[in-house]
């Protein structure tokens, strides 16, 4: 960042206050014995389809926690706690699971996929998830995360604009897409900062790799290991879509950046269509036969985002209204927090992204794509050994070292972390940033080290400490919802559930090949 912009960011701090952050988090439900749950979505929590704060994601068992908007992120972190609290109050005798990788998994097709209903809206979701399953395994999709998401006020956006291009003609909103977009080049050139701080899935139950190759070592019967691994779910273990690698598409405008995504959910692939789109007795399976079934299948480190209205393409959203906001996408949940993030990661999570929205971000070049896939692979296998070597990417025009890289990266995060706490009259960023030093000063700090030596060094395997950390984290929760939380949550469940009732008398007459054809026809 240059000089003259630290300085007016010191200057015009109090425009960060009114930043905006939201928390996803995805939870496993198992038994007390830690097996992945086989019941329906609670009645006890409300619609899945309609629920504002509490939905599934690809299975019935995979709960996904939403908080809404917040101005600090102490209210985020209260307010994903409430939700934790009623949940768990809903699920007397099932718990949450406390880390990424999944519990012990039977055969694939004994994950019970996500339902919604009898409208043409909650069949779509429905499908898309069976199309998931058969394109990457239902095992593939137990996987959970953190998203954590993040706005910049207008005010912050057009006092940067003057002092960058005084006089500028340029409307605000393309000056806000093109700086959300240098976030997101810059964000994918450092992500592997982010895997070696906050990767905390070193290690996985030996029956979600049944069937599949992998050069992973065994640790007694049922756990497999990489021994300086930090985010095995970020890597080519995880959730990823080879296919989608070849995609090229382009971060550098707005415009491109839907044209492919676009191009994509047109565009049929062989392999994907001998699985066929529906069965021979009429049975859906997939949405389509393309190289993905809808936007959201395009699966990143981070994702522009704009919120859709009803039956809304996300990419149209974002065409018709610009980018509202980012997703940040590569945080594991941290199984030490009783909610899967720790406040300090939270604090870290907001420097480095608007560090990265400072930070100067040339367009990318044709190769740096692919260095940026191989220092997401090569961190998330190799993160933690002090050899390794990261490719050119931003700021570093030749191969550095991951300590170097962060150190680097680090120093130039300090005005940032300053003017955030002016902003938030605080000292929890310089703090968070102190934290991130010390991780990378002590490699054995790292939230990756700390589960890593224990399935290596004590008898029992990776499942049986995930499950004792996972009742120890249902204990910490099993407190009462603040009494606000809980009217607010009542209130939803009964609207969420006449919600889904009066979309499915309004959908009652239509099919959802007539939704579909509604849904991808090109509007604008």
């Amino acid at each position: 960042m240059h000089v003259s912009l630290y300085s007016w960011l010191q200057d015009h701090s109090v425009l960060l206050r009114d930043m905006l952050r939201g928390i996803e988090k995805e939870s496993l439900r198992v038994s007390s014995h830690g097996q992945l749950s086989m019941r329906p979505h609670p009645q006890a929590l409300g619609s899945a389809l309609t629920h504002p704060f509490i939905t599934t994601d690809y299975s019935e068992a995979l709960l996904e926690l939403i908080t809404p908007a917040s101005s600090s992120v102490a209210t985020a972190l209260h307010d994903l706690e409430q939700l934790h609290r009623h949940v768990l109050a809903c699920l007397p005798d099932e718990m949450l699971w406390a880390h990424s990788m999944p519990c012990f998994l039977g055969e694939d097709d004994a994950v019970p996929l996500a339902q919604y209903g009898s409208s043409a809206t909650g069949q779509m979701k429905t499908v898309y998830r069976h199309g998931l399953g058969l394109r990457y395994t239902r095992r593939m999709q137990t996987i959970a995360g953190i998203h954590y998401n993040l706005s910049f006020p207008d005010s912050f956006f057009s006092a940067l604009q003057e002092v960058e291009n005084p006089g500028s003609d340029l409307e605000l909103r393309t000056f806000k897409d093109q700086r959300y977009l240098g976030l997101l080049r810059n964000f994918m050139r450092y992500s592997w900062l982010l895997l070696y701080l906050f990767g905390s899935s070193p290690a996985v139950c030996r029956s979600f790799m049944r069937d599949r190759p992998h050069h992973m070592q065994s640790h007694q019967q049922h756990t497999l290991i990489q021994p300086w691994a930090t985010s095995l779910r970020m890597s080519d273990i995880g959730y990823q879509n080879h296919l989608q690698a070849e995609l090229d598409i382009d971060f550098n405008t707005l415009s491109s950046y839907l044209q492919g995504l676009d191009k994509a959910i047109r565009t049929p692939d062989p392999g994907f269509a001998k699985l066929g789109v529906r069965s021979s007795n009429g049975q859906w399976l997939q949405l389509n036969d393309h190289i993905l079934q809808i936007e959201n299948e395009f699966y990143g480190l981070i994702r522009p985002k704009q919120p859709p209205k009803a039956d809304e393409r996300p990419g149209l959203a974002l065409k018709r209204r610009g980018i509202s906001y980012i997703e940040m996408r590569c945080v594991d949940l941290n199984p030490e927090s009783a909610i899967g993030i720790q406040e300090q990661d939270a604090y870290f999570l907001e420097i480095f992204a608007l560090y990265c929205l400072l930070e100067q971000s040339a367009d990318f070049d044709r190769n740096e794509p692919l260095h940026i896939s191989r220092n997401q692979q090569q961190t998330a296998e190799q993160g933690r050994n002090e050899d390794l070597r990261l490719e050119p990417v931003g700021l570093f025009s030749r191969p550095f070292s991951l300590q170097s890289g962060a150190l680097t990266l680090l120093a130039g995060m300090q005005p940032v972390a300053v003017a955030l706490d002016r902003a938030y009259d605080t000292t929890f960023y310089t703090q968070a940033l102190s934290t991130a030093y010390q991780r990378i000063d002590q490699p054995e700090q790292s939230n990756s080290a700390r589960i890593i030596p224990q399935p290596q060094k004590q008898s029992c395997s990776f499942f049986d400490l995930a499950l004792q950390q996972t009742l120890r984290n249902d204990e910490r929760l099993r407190h009462p919802v603040d009494p606000e939380w809980s009217t607010q949550l009542e209130q939803l469940r009964i609207q969420s559930v006449e919600d889904q009732q009066r979309l499915e008398e309004k959908q009652k007459d239509l099919s959802l090949e007539q939704y579909l054809l509604r849904y991808f026809q090109p509007v604008d």
